[in-house]
């Protein structure tokens, strides 16, 4: 998709924009969303398929025509199943940041004191999925090639809806402000939204998580034991591993496992590293392994995942 780090630092849009937009189909070879957090809001739009989200330490199934909200800061991940879904990034607080009435209204929800709901289904409320489609609607003409921003894709956009997907919207900075402030006063009017009561615990331990996960971002590269990671989360590797798979639903080796395998995807979509090349720039020191987990987690072996995406090289 758009980062395959777990604490994403990049800059979504501009300063004076600070939105972008995502379309996420099979072709993608970052479909699976790998855990990670930044400062930015996100909706998810399932346009087709059903998409499991993991948020914090919540796991629950999106199915077509549902969007998810994610908060600034909020440690999620997805695994599309036959799903076709479209992501808006946004920095709620810059793109109000000159705007004091709306900022004093907006205050709450920054500082997290109240929690915009997470999942909104399709069919629950009218108005809401409305204001959505719309938001959604100024980006159409910017849908992409296997996520790729700013790139159209016709045809593969045009199958989601069915008709061919027209060109952006005038002013769709415009129409993307007007639409988030409503959605926002949309969901502060009718109280879709429930109180900071969370216990200080859960927030400690997805901190712990979080640095973790940084840790094996940097250090992925390098000969990793559990007990390294227990460390660095503070914890004994046996609590240590149960709290882990607690939040992530996977364990912590089978993570530095699957995050190996994602950068060794998006090495062999980018580059032309050669596949032994690619094993060792990903982590893993013998070559067979790494291709029979590859084949494992991907369906497919790394020369074939590479013939499958070649325009992903050129791009």
């Amino acid at each position: 998709m758009y980062s395959l780090t777990s604490h994403e630092k990049r800059q979504h849009g501009t300063l004076e924009f600070p939105v972008a937009y995502y379309y996420v189909d099979a072709a993608d070879p970052q479909y699976q969303m790998a855990l990670h957090w930044h400062k930015e809001w996100e909706i998810i739009r399932i346009l087709e398929g059903s998409f499991i989200l993991q948020a914090d330490e919540e796991e629950l199934v999106a199915n077509a025509g549902d969007f998810l909200l994610i908060r600034d800061g909020m440690l999620h991940g997805g695994t599309p199943q036959n799903c076709v879904y479209e992501c808006l990034v946004f920095d709620l607080h810059g793109l109000f940041r000159s705007m004091e009435l709306i900022k004093k209204h907006l205050r709450p929800v920054y500082r997290l004191k109240i929690l915009p709901k997470l999942h909104y289904r399709s069919g629950a409320d009218e108005k809401l999925h409305a204001l959505v489609d719309e938001l959604m609607h100024a980006f159409a003409g910017r849908r992409n090639v296997a996520g790729r921003e700013g790139k159209p894709d016709t045809d593969t956009a045009g199958k989601s809806q069915g008709e061919p997907v027209p060109e952006p919207q005038e002013l769709y900075e415009m129409v993307t402000v007007s639409c988030l402030g409503n959605i926002f006063a949309y969901i502060l009017q009718m109280e879709l939204y429930g109180i900071n009561s969370a216990e200080a615990v859960s927030s400690h331990r997805i901190g712990q998580i979080k640095s973790v996960l940084e840790y094996v971002e940097l250090h992925y590269q390098q000969q990793l034991t559990l007990e390294e990671l227990a460390a660095v989360a503070n914890m004994n590797p046996k609590y240590f591993c149960r709290i882990f798979r607690e939040i992530t639903r996977q364990t912590p080796m089978d993570y530095v496992i699957s995050y190996r395998i994602e950068q060794a995807a998006k090495l062999l979509s980018t580059t032309e590293l050669s596949i032994l090349e690619t094993a060792i720039e990903s982590g893993f020191n013998d070559c067979s392994y790494f291709i029979r987990t590859f084949k494992r987690l991907k369906n497919t072996t790394p020369g074939q995942y590479r013939r499958s995406n070649p325009e992903l090289r050129t791009g």
